[in-house]
């Protein structure tokens, strides 16, 4: 599996460093950078052997990571009360390694935010997953070096499994641009419905979540869009008699 990591806004040279080293350990080395406000120089002494992750991480923006991932999985350590609240319903460690596993042919960037307030909502929508440590108690605000520790564990645990030969579903599976095209005819049916206009963000952000956890192959997808294609010009027709 492809992995990558990208911290949000890091202010902490520390914190930095750590993540470089715990990545070279991971055997890890697309590490990105949004916004970045930490001393570099101080961040290489914690680097230890990744400082050579450090050397080659990149600055980018969320929209290039964004496009340049399959799947953005967003961290947090805030629960959803609320079974509406999409944006923060999350997975928890072993099932985001699993899902990575199943979907082994895919790029995944994990996405780390500040080290004092994490990530926005309107970061987290961008996401397709947002995953939660749960500490068991009423601090669950982790370092962001000690969170990535135990995700990389968790995945490190399958890789084993990983290195069997892909099989045809594992090329097949679903593109970015499959799923984009999902979701436009999704909005399309959607707006043809009258569906609340304040609540398609939710709605394309569940559809995201929704996929990014089946791993469906182009097939599946493709026979959604072709459901919700003839599904439009139906109500179209019906509304033009």
């Amino acid at each position: 599996m492809a992995i990558a990591v990208a911290l949000v806004e890091p202010q902490y040279h520390v914190n930095v460093g750590h993540v470089a080293r715990l990545m070279k350990n991971f055997g890890l080395r697309r590490l990105y950078l949004v916004d970045p406000h930490y001393d570099e120089v101080e961040a290489v002494r914690y680097a230890t052997h990744g400082k050579d992750v450090l050397a080659s991480a990149k600055v980018v923006t969320l929209k290039q990571l964004r496009k340049k991932f399959d799947v953005l999985v967003g961290t947090t350590a805030i629960k959803a009360t609320s079974r509406l609240n999409v944006l923060r319903e999350s997975i928890d460690p072993g099932q985001m390694a699993s899902i990575m596993h199943d979907a082994s042919g895919k790029d995944f960037c994990i996405v780390l935010g500040r080290e004092s307030s994490g990530l926005k909502n309107n970061e987290l929508q961008m996401c397709d997953l947002v995953c939660i440590i749960d500490t068991k108690t009423k601090y669950r605000t982790m370092n962001i070096a000690h969170a990535l520790a135990l995700l990389l564990y968790e995945i490190s645990k399958l890789k084993p499994e990983v290195a069997v030969k892909k099989s045809k579903k594992t090329m097949d599976l679903a593109s970015q641009q499959d799923i984009d095209l999902l979701i436009q005819y999704i909005d399309r049916v959607a707006d043809l419905g009258s569906f609340d206009s304040h609540k398609k963000p939710l709605l394309d952000a569940a559809v995201k979540k929704m996929v990014a956890k089946s791993v469906p192959t182009t097939k599946d997808i493709m026979l959604l869009v072709s459901l919700l294609r003839k599904s439009a010009l139906a109500i179209e027709r019906h509304r033009h008699h």
